[in-house]
């Protein structure tokens, strides 16, 4: 005969399941209660720098301790204006930016980028320095993952005029190259003409200089994990976007006998973090950079075409990082 006794026994059982459920509530690791993303902090910084005529700098902007420059850029702004008549002589294309790279590349602090500048002007320059950093770790969500980034470099010998580095790789799929620096080790002076990606992984970097004497120079990346660190069993994809993608995306047009400011932005929710330009080497005496900006989500390249009757073509991209991490893996 039934009695009450096995319903009580049931529903005891009931309520010691539920304790027990909320109980495990209150030791389940931190990645079973917390949001499936995590913010990622991405931000700049930036300096302005005054060089005299024919002056040199030796200068640096700086990340938060602990954080990561993964993309250093300068930004002519203005050479007081030239008089030959009274022996007053040069402009914009007379600076020249003869070190720009990580200064984790020699080993030292990731937060920190370097800059080298001559300015072969007479008169005195404005320029601005920037940078842009990348947490070290994930912003704080009941727990934290390590971003992922090391050094690579290597020494390309120019003979001199105009020439191309070899491209310098992290590990296609796994890994993207950012802040793509440059260190002249001897020779003459040196000018920028392109800075891209090698392939559309964006996991190689490619670079294009004019020099004026026979050069070495050491060219660099850094290897940007596409994961965070593992935590609570579990890790993260970064959102990571080459914007608006590999040649012949980015094709872009610079106007006759102007200097101009050409943009790109990332889509909603991404910041731009590494800037990218292509010169033809056909194209390099008459197209001069004059260098980059990083806004919010835009990057906006500065050039001077001095080509009196053509419109010359560009690439122009940025690498996007997103505002937070995939989900959880």
């Amino acid at each position: 005969m039934e009695t009450g006794t096995s319903s009580s026994r049931s529903g005891r059982r009931l309520l010691v399941a539920l304790l027990g459920l909320v109980a495990l509530a209150f030791v389940l690791p931190a990645s079973a209660l917390a949001s499936p993303t995590h913010f990622v902090k991405v931000y700049k910084v930036e300096k302005q720098l005054d060089l005299d005529g024919h002056g040199y700098a030796h200068d640096h902007v700086y990340c938060n301790p602990g954080d990561y420059a993964v993309d250093g850029m300068w930004r002519v702004d203005n050479v007081d204006q030239a008089n030959p008549q009274i022996g007053v002589f040069g402009d914009m294309r007379d600076i020249s930016v003869t070190r720009s790279y990580s200064d984790l590349q020699q080993g030292g602090d990731r937060t920190k980028w370097h800059f080298e500048i001559k300015n072969h002007a007479d008169g005195r320059a404005q320029l601005k320095l920037f940078a842009t950093c990348l947490g070290g770790k994930t912003v704080e969500n009941s727990h934290q993952h390590w971003i992922k980034i090391r050094p690579k470099k290597t020494t390309a010998w120019f003979p001199g005029g105009d020439f191309s580095s070899p491209a310098l790789g992290c590990i296609p799929g796994k890994e993207v190259a950012v802040g793509p620096g440059f260190k002249l080790l001897s020779g003459g002076d040196v000018w920028e003409k392109s800075s891209y990606p090698g392939n559309p992984l964006s996991s190689s970097w490619n670079w294009n200089f004019v020099v004026s004497s026979p050069s070495a120079i050491e060219v660099s990346v850094l290897c940007l994990r596409k994961q965070t660190g593992w935590k609570w069993h579990h890790r993260h994809n970064l959102k990571i976007w080459l914007k608006p993608g590999w040649w012949p995306n980015g094709a872009r047009t610079l106007t006759k006998n102007s200097v101009q400011e050409l943009r790109v932005s990332c889509y909603d929710g991404y910041r731009a973090m590494v800037g990218a330009f292509g010169v033809a080497p056909s194209y390099h005496g008459y197209i001069h950079f004059l260098g980059m900006d990083p806004r919010p989500k835009t990057r906006a390249f500065k050039f001077w075409n001095t080509d009196p009757f053509n419109d010359l073509p560009i690439y122009l991209a940025t690498i996007c990082i997103g505002n937070r991490t995939g989900h959880a893996y």
